[in-house]
């Protein structure tokens, strides 16, 4: 089960508390090709990235802000693929 937020409304630091949240059901989906990555990072998700971030809505995060922290977890994973 993915942890909810840790306040209802926004609050500082948000968007990495929703990455941080979301880091394990990414790595477990993330068996995705390269090309899978940077359609992800693009904000293309792939339908088992979908279906993460509806579970995340389900626990309390915004659909839109667990898509974008995905996104930015695919761009983190292939920034460090580049390193």
């Amino acid at each position: 089960m993915l942890p909810g937020p840790k306040e209802t409304g926004p609050y500082r630091d948000r968007d990495i508390d929703c990455q941080e949240a979301l880091q394990s059901g990414f790595r477990a989906v993330t068996r995705l090709t390269a090309q899978n990555l940077v359609e992800a990072a693009g904000g293309k998700l792939s339908p088992a990235l979908i279906n993460l971030a509806k579970d995340a809505a389900r626990v309390g995060w915004g659909l839109e802000e667990a898509e974008t922290a995905i996104s930015e977890l695919a761009q983190n994973y292939l920034d460090d693929l580049g390193e």
